[in-house]
């Protein structure tokens, strides 16, 4: 069944299909991940391949990325059998290649969806509604718990507002994990957006506008 689904949605790209052919994609890996209750799904997938090409090329780096990347991957990413893995992971990687580049892309990416699906399925309730605030004044706080924060924030990386935990998450993905291919995060994002964080924002129309912040 997974292989079908797969090859059927494997149709050659182009610039204005290939955004919808990517969502499709991550709602199939969403079914998979909801139906079985794989939360770890990428992380196995990930650490699985990593073992197979240390395995059968010892002594390479440790970073995540420059080992997926590196040319002898190219040669066993999406070819060589996962251990112990049933075969759909393996096809998934190869259409996560196909799309994406590589696994890690992928699963980066992935994460960055869930953020805005979140956004998208939760609009402003009674609890988290546009805020009266003070234009242009900067704010600097401690945020005991990011994950109760109901406020929501504007951030640079989507348009809508979303929650503190949300704007952190992803913020940490496109700085940290897609920009400096700090892929290792990916293993701990849910960690991330929880805990005691400093955040500094600058109070603007409706919304405050999240500038930085930092884990405490």
């Amino acid at each position: 069944m997974y292989t079908n689904v797969i090859i059927n949605s494997a149709i050659p790209l182009c610039t204005n299909h290939q955004s919808t052919i990517q969502q499709n994609f991550f709602q199939f890996i969403d079914e998979h991940i909801h139906l079985h209750d794989d939360a770890d799904f990428f992380a196995t997938l990930v650490t699985a391949r990593i073992e197979t090409i240390n395995h059968l090329m010892p002594y390479q780096t440790d970073n995540l990325y420059q080992c997926i990347t590196s040319d002898y991957a190219q040669t066993i990413n999406g070819i060589v059998p996962l251990d112990n893995l049933a075969l759909y992971y393996i096809e998934i990687e190869k259409q996560a290649i196909t799309l994406f580049g590589n696994i890690l892309s992928c699963w980066a990416e992935y994460e960055r969806y869930r953020v805005f699906q979140q956004v998208i399925k939760h609009p402003l309730t009674k609890t988290n509604t546009p805020q009266v605030v003070d234009n242009n004044k900067k704010i600097t706080e401690v945020v005991p718990q990011i994950e109760d924060d109901k406020r929501l924030f504007i951030t640079p990386y989507y348009d809508l507002p979303m929650t503190l935990s949300n704007a952190i998450a992803l913020k940490t993905i496109e700085n940290f994990v897609k920009k400096k291919h700090c892929y290792e995060l990916l293993y701990f994002l849910a960690l991330s957006s929880n805990g005691e964080y400093v955040i500094h924002y600058q109070c603007t129309t409706l919304f405050p506008t999240l500038i930085t912040t930092s884990h405490l």
